[in-house]
């Protein structure tokens, strides 16, 4: 594995990416900015689910999914693109490692989510339990993805 994370990182995209001026420094703004517009996403869906707000967590959750749906999309390309630039040493990380753990594990939560919205409505005290973790997981991501550089 560290060889094929070692030739990722020594490629010629690892190389423009490590040597960029800009192109490393825009990505990592742009991850950053990704990840708390996808927060502010998430918390605003699942403060719907546990009961802040007027309207309906399921109209809420209708509205905003596909644009954090996108942020994900922008989040994951931007963090590959910050990942290759130090691959062997990132992927030897402890906190990215958790953090990658806590990713499965938001968005199996997101997946139990959805089943338990479909079965027994927004107002089931499950849905406020996947609402819970999921807010308590992608705030873990989000600290652990500073604690990278720290670690």
């Amino acid at each position: 594995m560290e060889a094929l994370l070692l030739s990722l990182q020594e490629s010629g995209y690892g190389h423009f990416v490590r040597n960029s001026v800009f192109f490393y420094p825009a990505a990592n703004v742009l991850h950053v900015l990704g990840v708390l517009s996808f927060f502010g996403l998430v918390a605003a869906m699942d403060l719907a689910l546990l009961g802040v707000g007027q309207t309906p967590a399921r109209q809420v959750i209708r509205r905003l999914r596909p644009f954090a749906v996108a942020l994900l999309v922008l989040i994951a390309a931007t963090g590959s693109v910050l990942f290759v630039a130090e691959a062997v040493a990132i992927a030897a990380n402890p906190a990215f490692q958790l953090k990658v753990v806590l990713i499965l594990l938001a968005l199996a939560n997101v997946v139990g989510n959805e089943l338990v919205l479909r079965r027994y409505g927004d107002g089931a005290g499950l849905a406020r339990l996947t609402a819970g973790v999921s807010l308590a997981a992608w705030l873990g991501v989000a600290a652990l993805g500073r604690l990278i550089a720290y670690v």
